[in-house]
């Protein structure tokens, strides 16, 4: 089982994913019904990305509190911090989401971003953002559906066994599978969590072949991962052409397609608490 004190396998692609789409991410941030000197949560921050956007969207005059359990994680959020001009009003905490060091109430905003899913109970983790948050105040989510995240141009024929392949691998893992469908589930987790008015924007990005630096690292970060994880629930009879597809050192290698075309996916909802 991963060690939860130290940064994720995947931190790799997630950063250069950061890096790749910080223009689109930054408007998503710019969505959120966000108003100058409100005190904002980020929840599981990670590598702290999100914080100088929330920083910008408050102003001077707010307040930004990046809360995560890992170390690492906090250090890279405060060296973001320390680069970005708003960094003067994001503070960091270390802590976890069943032990939040705020009292109830505190934040009119709190946000957690790609995170939810690997949190222990998505819906436990939504009502104890909902206790720090004031009444009147928003919890929001930025989320993605594994399965409907990264849309690549397979070929036909292949497509349809790693999708198989990889819903069975999710399936077999031993923490609940459902946690990687987390984004089409977000609007019952809201409800049930007692949040009202709830509003889901899903927002697409494109990518043009050939990639620039970022987008590649992250496309061959997933493909690496994507090949991990399914290559034992592959149908060999595709199995070589897909070996093909996703090894970078091959003459069919997808990402060296110069007329490649590739969409990510992800969904931003927000409820207000009563």
């Amino acid at each position: 089982m991963p060690n939860p004190m130290t940064i994720p396998a995947y931190e790799p692609m997630l950063a250069a994913y950061h890096r790749a789409f910080a223009i689109e991410l930054r408007s998503m941030i710019h969505s959120l019904p966000l108003t100058r000197g409100q005190h904002v949560l980020d929840m599981a921050c990670g590598d702290g990305v999100y914080g100088p956007w929330l920083a910008e969207r408050v102003g001077p005059d707010g307040r930004v509190v990046g809360v995560d359990l890992v170390p690492d994680y906090l250090e890279l959020a405060r060296s973001e911090a320390e680069r970005s001009a708003a960094g003067g009003i994001i503070d960091f905490a270390a802590a976890s989401i069943d032990a939040l060091p705020f009292a109830k109430e505190t934040f009119e905003f709190c946000w957690c971003a790609e995170s939810l899913y690997s949190l222990p109970d998505p819906l436990e983790a939504v009502r104890r953002l909902a206790d720090v948050t004031k009444s009147g105040g928003y919890v929001a989510v930025l989320e993605s559906d594994t399965i409907h995240h990264v849309i690549l141009p397979w070929p036909v024929e292949i497509e349809l066994s790693v999708r198989a392949a990889e819903l069975q691998s999710l399936v077999d893992r031993k923490e609940s599978h459902r946690k990687f469908y987390v984004g089409r589930e977000l609007r019952r987790i809201f409800t049930d969590a007692g949040l009202v008015e709830f509003v889901q924007r899903s927002f697409a990005i494109d990518s043009l072949g050939p990639f620039e630096e970022d987008e590649r690292t992250f496309f061959a970060e997933y493909l690496k991962s994507l090949d991990e994880q399914i290559r034992d629930y592959l149908d060999p009879a595709i199995l070589d052409d897909f070996d093909r597809l996703v090894d970078p050192d091959s003459d069919s290698y997808l990402l060296d397609d110069p007329d490649i075309t590739a969409t990510c996916i992800d969904h931003i909802v927000w409820g207000r608490k009563r």
